[in-house]
């Protein structure tokens, strides 16, 4: 009965299958949004999002004692970005970004093209910050 009362202790792999799912929702975020300009705001939070996962990952992946490990993970650059970037108001950025583009344009067709890519945008975007959340939560747990 008491095994059952003890909360299991958050290892690196469970950091490290996190971050695999931070990096999947990225690059599918990534895929969508390669080479249009207009997207160009959220392709970047995509690549620094990859590119954050695979320096944790290295971290990770050393044989630094639990000490050491926590020091690493705690002054890492790119824990900080993923931690800001869940509290960072990104959507709304691109949403006043592409709003002007929608408002000088006459045909419907076109506004409500631009609409639809913009909530499928918010989609992807909100599943990374999901998935950014819960590395986060385990990462907290893991370092306490």
């Amino acid at each position: 009965m008491q095994n059952a009362l003890q909360t299991t202790a958050i290892t690196s792999t469970d950091l490290q299958t996190a971050l695999i799912d931070i990096r999947h929702a990225a690059a599918d975020l990534y895929r969508f949004t390669d080479n249009l300009a207009l997207l160009k705001i959220v392709h970047h939070v995509a690549v620094q999002m990859i590119k954050s996962a695979n320096d944790i990952q290295k971290i990770l992946q050393q044989n630094f004692s639990s000490e050491l490990m926590s020091d690493a993970l705690k002054s890492s650059k790119s824990v900080l970005y993923l931690e800001e970037i869940v509290d960072a108001d990104m959507m709304s950025e691109f949403e006043a970004y592409v709003l002007p583009f929608t408002q000088s344009l006459d045909d419907k067709e076109l506004t409500r093209f631009l609409s639809e890519v913009t909530d499928k945008v918010e989609l992807k975007y909100n599943v990374l910050l999901e998935k950014t959340h819960e590395f986060n939560a385990l990462l907290e747990e893991f370092l306490d």
